[in-house]
């Protein structure tokens, strides 16, 4: 009876398991990958072109691949993009009859909207909703122009700021004949050639569309420069100002192609920077100098998405304290009541002695209490006395940073 028993659990047991194993899809996948283009023989097998991993926002579509072995199944092609996002899912049911069989899925890159998402993306194949593997490819950028930004912040309220923007093209053919973008924050917009200084022709509609003329069509390493006035900046109030910059790199020329850009904002010498933040940036790239003036220097790749920063700035001029060139109005050492020594005076000579007499403590109390010249020194009292001076160093110190911070506030 219990042999019985044990052999119908047994049976159970691998019913369940078969079960299992017959709801995954029976499906050998034997090649995968990517190509650039393809095409069906007359056999009706896949020839594929350009078989890569690595494509540019100017290729026609990257297409999947696979040569599979199985019966029947619903194949899908999902699509994520760099950001893990799914973005596009292409698929039906599938007989193989004779096996194996090859099945293509593709993604149009140039001209949509993909080819404004550089990076890593992966591709999911699945065969009745189970995943039978993924694969990768990167789409890479396409650099069609360099921008140069300028912003030189003036010295007085309302610290007006004039800008500047050159722009170098790189496309080999003649395809530039305009230049498009778009400037809600600029004034008085002027234009001209960089190498000849042979002013543009420039236009502006009421939506703050700026359309500069080339004049002829132009190839790669031609460049021009636009001058312009901002109003982007913003007081704070308490002597705190920020610029506040956006990008919208979709209004240039119609290009969804990367755009390289520099921007180098130059505040003036009582100036000091706060902070810089990024919009729809995880890295802001910056660098900040304070030698010759305050100048930052921001360096960032810009593709097909809005794109800003924020830059706050401090003005000094009325705050007593040191810029870059010395100090402004020094914050005042006031001598102490009925002795000819100041406060950072005290502390340093509170730290000296507080030293001295502990190494006192140390080493001459064993030598004088050994020695027979009827010399007594009393050590805890030594050791008191410098403990007393060390609270006395850091009575000294605290007073003068709390000095220091009421001028500062006035």
């Amino acid at each position: 009876m219990k042999t019985r028993i044990l052999a119908i659990v047994v049976l159970l047991i691998f019913m369940v398991e078969c079960t299992k194993v017959g709801a995954a899809p029976a499906i050998i996948v034997l090649e995968h990958g990517f190509a650039e283009n393809y095409n069906w023989t007359s056999n009706g097998h896949l020839a594929l072109f350009n078989e890569t991993y690595n494509f540019t926002q100017d290729d026609v579509a990257v297409y999947a691949y696979v040569k599979a072995t199985f019966y029947s199944a619903n194949l899908t092609w999902a699509w994520y993009d760099p950001a893990g996002e799914l973005v596009y899912t292409y698929g039906g049911n599938a007989n193989c009859v004779a096996s194996p069989c090859d099945f293509i899925g593709g993604l149009r890159i140039s001209g949509t909207w993909v080819a404004a998402k550089v990076g890593e993306w992966r591709v999911a194949f699945l065969a009745d909703g189970t995943v039978i593997y993924s694969d990768y490819f990167w789409l890479r950028a396409v650099i069609t122009q360099d921008n140069y930004w300028s912003f030189t912040v003036g010295p007085a309220p309302p610290f007006p700021i004039q800008g500047s923007l050159r722009v170098v093209i790189h496309p080999s053919n003649r395809t530039w004949s305009y230049y498009r973008i778009y400037m809600p924050y600029a004034a008085n917009i002027t234009a001209y050639d960089y190498r000849t200084m042979h002013p543009l022709s420039v236009t502006a509609n009421q939506y703050s569309r700026v359309v500069v003329s080339l004049g002829e069509p132009r190839s790669g390493g031609y460049s021009f420069v636009l001058h312009f006035g901002l109003s982007v900046s913003y007081d704070l109030g308490g002597g705190n100002y920020v610029i506040a910059w956006r990008e919208y790199p979709w209004e240039r020329y119609n290009d969804v192609h990367t755009i390289r850009e520099e921007y180098n904002i130059t505040l003036p010498k009582q100036m000091i920077l706060l902070d810089l933040v990024g919009y729809n940036s995880m890295d802001l790239k910056y660098n900040a100098t304070q030698s010759t003036g305050r100048s930052v220097v921001i360096a960032e790749n810009v593709t097909g998405q809005p794109f800003g920063w924020a830059l706050m700035y401090r003005d000094i001029s009325g705050v007593p304290y040191a810029n870059s060139n010395g100090p402004v109005n020094s914050v005042p050492r006031p001598l102490l009541p009925l002795l000819p020594i100041s406060l950072g005076g005290l502390s340093i000579w509170a730290a000296v002695m507080s030293v001295f007499l502990l190494t006192a403590s140390e080493l001459l109390s064993p030598i004088y209490s050994k020695g027979g010249y009827g010399i007594l020194i009393n050590r805890k009292r030594l050791r008191l006395a410098a403990l007393l001076l060390v609270v006395i160093f850091m009575i000294t110190i605290a007073y003068q940073l709390v000095l220091q911070q009421a001028v500062i506030q006035r």
